[in-house]
């Protein structure tokens, strides 16, 4: 009888850590984002989505317009964070000018470093 209870236990744990292995992969990628971040995607879906591609995957509706996945490799964090601050305004007329507020700065900002490629350091040597 207790050996029985015992492989219902461990049947029992295991299914659990199944499901929440299961759960985990499936959780979406706003809940692996902080706040900031979260709030920061709702900003340029709202505002940005018409023109550009503003998630991890996809292109931009205008082909004209840059995907936000990849502005960090033209644009540096700092100075989009300053664009972003006294208005963004561009050379193309399709390209409404834009200004934020700091939080909204700070949120937008936060998305956009959460769409950046993660490095992955170097496994070290051993000596």
């Amino acid at each position: 009888m207790a050996y029985r209870n015992i492989v219902i236990r461990i049947g029992a744990g295991l299914a659990l850590a199944v499901q929440c292995a299961a759960l985990a992969q499936a959780a979406p990628a706003t809940a692996r984002m902080g706040d900031a971040a979260v709030r920061g995607q709702a900003i340029v879906q709202r505002d940005c989505a018409g023109c550009h591609a503003v998630g991890r995957t996809g292109d931009s509706p205008n082909p004209q317009a840059p995907r936000f996945r990849q502005l960090h490799e033209r644009y540096d964090t700092d100075q989009l964070g300053e664009a972003l601050a006294e208005g963004l305004s561009v050379g193309h007329g399709p390209m409404p000018e834009w200004s934020f507020g700091p939080e909204d700065n700070a949120a937008i900002l936060a998305y956009l470093k959460s769409l950046a490629p993660v490095a992955v350091a170097a496994p070290r040597k051993e000596p």
